[in-house]
This record gives structure tokens, C-alpha cells and sequence, in this order.
């Protein structure tokens, strides 16, 4: 069958939906570092000069369909919560880590975005991605002040920045080998064993906690 190059906007957004789908696939089955730009435009039926069309490297397909994961967090997250309900911090953060656990594979790329996606972007896509995460956040801030009416802008915005750093450093703690879960059942090593939802909840509690006193 004949390529035909994407003419319209509308033909090219369904290109790069074709090729987010064609990696979401791949991701169920290899990690990051397994998936090569030869293997994304296989699995999408695409040559590799007409995936370079759309994408000049693995970590700007992977940026976009980050953008996806992100729009389906936000969206979740925010039918998690009742506008007109007044909550605890820990009832907060309980469905705030609910929400984040659900969405395992977001966190799996939350944590490779600034040592991988973002280092190896160019210019314009870094910009686009930044864009959209810009306006998914934006909509969780207007969230966030509504359930917390004593949190300004600046303070959700510390509450985001600091909840991101928190959750990618305990994941990358606790999504583990086999081999480092075999050492970590020696006695004299257990004090190193965490678990993601509990210290990520109290985590979520005193940072909330800091920002309403």
C-alpha cells in the first residue's frame, strides 16, 4: 500500500494518535530502555523516515503520550473529589494517592521525564509538552483551591511541585528488581524496604499540612 503523507491537521493528529497507540501497546509488554524508534515504527506499520515525519526520537513519542496519561490523571483525579465537601488532609490524601497509585504507568514515566524524555526532546516538542502539563495542572490548581480555600495559587503550586518530587523519588525507591527485592528480605537490609502508598500518603498529609498553617 502506497504512504500518503498526512495532509491536514486532522490527518496528522490521527498519525500521531496511530503512533502513541502503537507505543502504549509495546510499553505492556517491554520497558523503556527495550523499545527502540525501529521497534515503534513497526508496531505502527510506519517506515522509519515517515515516523521521523512526526518525531525525531523515542523519548518526544514517549513525551506525547505522556501528554495522554497526564489528561487521564487530571480527569480522574478531579471526579475523585466533591467540590461542595469539605476535607480532612488525610481524606484528601487518601484519594490523592489512590488516584496516583491507579495510574502506575504515568508514574512509571514521571519518573524517567527529566533524566530521559525531556533530556532527549527537541526544542519546540519540550515547549508543546510543557504547554499541555501546564494546562492539566492549571485545572487541578483551580481544584485545589476550591476544596482548600486558605491555599493561594503560589502554595498549590509549591503543593504540585513538591507532591511530583516526592512521588518520583519514592517510586523509583520502591519499583524494584527481583534481585534488589531479594536483598532487601535480609534482616540487617529490611529497614530499607518502603512502601509507595503509605509514605506517599504521609507524605501528601504534611506537605498540605505546612502549606494551610
Amino acid at each position: 500500500m502506497e504512504w500518503i503523507r498526512a495532509r491536514t491537521d486532522k490527518q496528522k493528529e490521527y498519525r500521531i494518535s496511530e503512533i502513541v497507540a502503537a507505543t502504549a501497546r509495546l510499553y505492556n509488554k517491554h520497558s523503556f530502555e527495550e523499545i527502540t524508534f525501529s521497534l515503534i515504527a513497526k508496531e505502527a506499520k510506519f517506515t522509519r523516515s515517515n515516523l521521523y515525519k512526526y518525531f525525531n526520537s523515542k523519548e518526544e513519542i514517549f513525551l506525547e503520550f505522556l501528554k495522554h496519561d497526564l489528561m487521564r490523571w487530571r480527569k480522574d483525579t478531579e471526579k475523585a473529589y466533591q467540590k461542595d465537601k469539605a476535607y480532612s488532609v488525610d481524606e484528601f490524601a487518601s484519594i490523592w494517592v489512590k488516584m496516583q497509585v491507579k495510574h502506575v504507568r504515568l508514574l512509571n514515566l514521571i519518573s524517567i521525564l527529566y533524566t530521559h524524555l525531556e533530556k532527549n526532546s527537541s526544542l519546540q516538542n519540550l515547549i508543546d509538552f510543557k504547554k499541555r502539563a501546564n494546562e492539566e495542572l492549571m485545572t487541578l490548581s483551580e481544584l485545589l483551591c476550591g476544596l482548600f480555600p486558605l491555599l493561594t495559587l503560589e502554595k498549590v503550586a509549591e503543593f504540585l511541585n513538591l507532591q511530583l518530587a516526592a512521588a518520583i523519588g519514592l517510586y523509583q525507591m520502591t519499583n524494584l528488581s527481583e534481585v534488589q527485592r531479594i536483598v532487601l528480605e535480609y534482616p540487617e537490609f529490611e529497614h530499607f524496604k518502603l512502601d509507595f502508598k503509605v509514605y506517599f500518603q504521609k507524605t501528601v498529609e504534611h506537605l498540605l499540612q505546612g502549606l494551610l498553617h
